[in-house]
């Protein structure tokens, strides 16, 4: 019987297994950050402040990296990446609401296969007293567990209706908004590419950080990018 998702058992299979480890080492790092947390008298809020913040924010900007990635470095045949990261993103502007028909898996099993081997690496250096290392190690784990949300605050950007919740955390700005994401949409896509809440794209935008991405790559090796005319022009003024 043919699959209801449009990829490869294999790939579907690597989905599945990453997202259970991903949760699983997650849970593990956060007994251990309670533990860690837990054993200091009084406990210093701050830093642990400083790192959930850090964390979303962080993770905001890895997403518009990884779009920016997506849209622009290599082509649908470019080996590895092709077929699995570069043609979804390609897709994506040419139907939208593709990502609404994706279920859980689909949705999300590319970005935990990319975050089970930092989460992975995070469980073994990760020290079991609280200090700063401990804290800033807490601040990429919240990182990778809100890349692991990104997709699905994607989706719920396109969503045609949003479970209520969701809505007023778009309305408030907690999380991507469909207005805000808008921008990205309109041609020719060449802005806004974070996706997680999208708090870094003005400062990303005003201070051409993708502009410069593209004029170092282009130097490196222009075959790299995939540009529009417009950002060609653009990228070499």
């Amino acid at each position: 019987m043919k699959p209801s998702y449009g990829y490869g058992r294999g790939h579907r299979a690597l989905e599945i297994v990453s997202i259970v480890l991903f949760f699983a080492i997650l849970a593990s790092l956060g007994f251990r950050t309670v533990d860690a947390v837990s054993a200091e008298a009084p406990v210093d809020r701050w830093p642990l402040a400083i790192s959930v913040i850090g964390g979303f924010v962080l993770a905001d900007f890895l997403s518009g990296v990884a779009h920016w990635a997506g849209d622009t470095v290599g082509d649908t045949h470019t080996p590895l990446i092709g077929k699995n990261f570069v043609m979804p993103f390609r897709m994506h502007h040419v139907d939208p609401k593709d990502i609404t028909r994706h279920d859980f898996v689909e949705t999300n099993g590319n970005s935990t296969i990319a975050s089970v081997p930092i989460v992975g690496a995070l469980w073994f250096i990760t020290p079991v007293t609280a200090g700063w290392l401990h804290y800033f190690c807490l601040m990429l784990c919240v990182a990778a567990f809100f890349v692991f949300c990104t997709n699905q605050f994607h989706k719920w950007a396109h969503a045609d209706k949003a479970p209520r919740f969701v809505r007023w955390l778009q309305r408030v700005g907690i999380i991507l908004s469909p207005e805000h994401h808008a921008i990205h949409h309109a041609a020719p896509h060449d802005k806004y590419y974070c996706i997680t809440v999208g708090w870094m794209n003005p400062l990303l935008t005003k201070i051409r950080f993708f502009r410069a991405c593209e004029a170092v790559l282009s130097w490196i090796n222009p075959n790299m990018l995939h540009l529009s005319e417009r950002q060609r022009h653009d990228s070499r003024a």
